[in-house]
């Protein structure tokens, strides 16, 4: 299991988006959108992709960080700080419609006090509008009620033999979500994949609530996030 969608950093990275343009293009046109609307936005220098990813940290509501990182041959990855492993709807869909490309949500979150989900949006210009969508396929939980629901056309990919499953959580897991990912050509769960990332910092004037890293590990069970040193040699880095 790699880093993201509630992998070894959860609940950093439950929910990423991906854009279908190179990294480059993806944080021009990001700045060029955050700077129209009158925001002021810093952008860190390059770093490998799990120091940026957990640079992204404390959590914060409102967020004010944006993680972007090349993953694969041709998607840009996307990640935020809002709490609970980021805002799934926020900016790299207006991204993706700008630069007239697809897009794609990412969503994974374990079970946590009665909430779960494991989610695939798929986007772009031949979708439907307004926000351009062309397949979402959804299991969640909410309150410790699973819920079902499949829209647009059905991809090639998809294995929709499985949806028939008595037990919503079993129609569609991370496994499953890993390998539509992968027919997308998103190689999501190898950590190698993802090059140097970049992290948009917005400056704001406003209190928001921050939720370190660490303590939204304790509160889910998990050890401490580990230190460069230590993680080094921990079996998931080897």
């Amino acid at each position: 299991m790699g880093l993201l969608l509630g992998g070894v950093a959860n609940p950093l990275g439950r929910g990423v988006q991906y854009v279908e343009a190179p990294f480059d293009a993806t944080l021009a046109e990001l700045l060029r959108w955050r700077r129209g609307l009158g925001k002021t936005v810093r952008v860190s220098k390059p770093r490998a992709f799990e120091e940026a990813l957990v640079a992204l940290t404390p959590f914060e509501a409102p967020w004010t960080r944006e993680l972007l990182a090349p993953c694969g041959d041709r998607w840009t990855a996307y990640l935020n700080n809002f709490v609970n492993g980021g805002d799934i709807t926020a900016s790299a869909i207006v991204v993706a419609m700008r630069l007239g490309v697809r897009h794609v949500v990412a969503d994974h979150s374990p079970k946590d006090r009665g909430m779960a989900a494991t989610q695939l949006w798929l986007s772009g210009p031949e979708g439907e509008p307004p926000l351009m969508y062309i397949r979402t396929v959804a299991s969640v939980c909410e309150d410790g009620r699973w819920a079902w629901d499949a829209r647009g056309e059905v991809q090639p990919f998809e294995r929709t033999e499985r949806y028939e499953a008595r037990l919503v959580r079993e129609r569609f897991d991370r496994p499953l979500l890993v390998e539509y990912l992968a027919a997308l050509g998103i190689p999501a769960d190898d950590d190698d994949a993802y090059g140097p990332g970049v992290v948009v910092t917005e400056v704001v004037p406003w209190r928001r609530r921050t939720v370190p890293l660490d303590e939204a590990r304790r509160e889910l069970g998990l050890e401490p996030w580990p230190q460069p040193q230590a993680r080094r040699r921990l079996p998931w880095r080897r």
